[in-house]
């Protein structure tokens, strides 16, 4: 949902060259360390931590790198 108040607009995330308002390039392991810890990356997100398991990480990676 674009009008999201907690975490970003993933509308087409993998076409973009830029994620986390611009302050990392779209690699698979920046997607993984915004997901992972988005205060690290963007400190005052709204975000929350989401600690996963390898496994599960490398899904959501996976599955927003789809997001073309």
């Amino acid at each position: 949902d674009a009008g999201s108040r907690v975490g970003p607009d993933l509308t087409h995330v993998a076409s973009r060259n830029m994620i986390a308002a611009e302050t990392l390039p779209n690699t698979a392991g920046a997607l993984a360390g915004w997901v992972v810890d988005p205060q690290r990356i963007k400190p005052g997100t709204q975000m929350s931590p989401n600690p996963l398991a390898p496994d599960d990480l490398q899904a959501v990676v996976a599955y927003l790198q789809s997001l073309h």
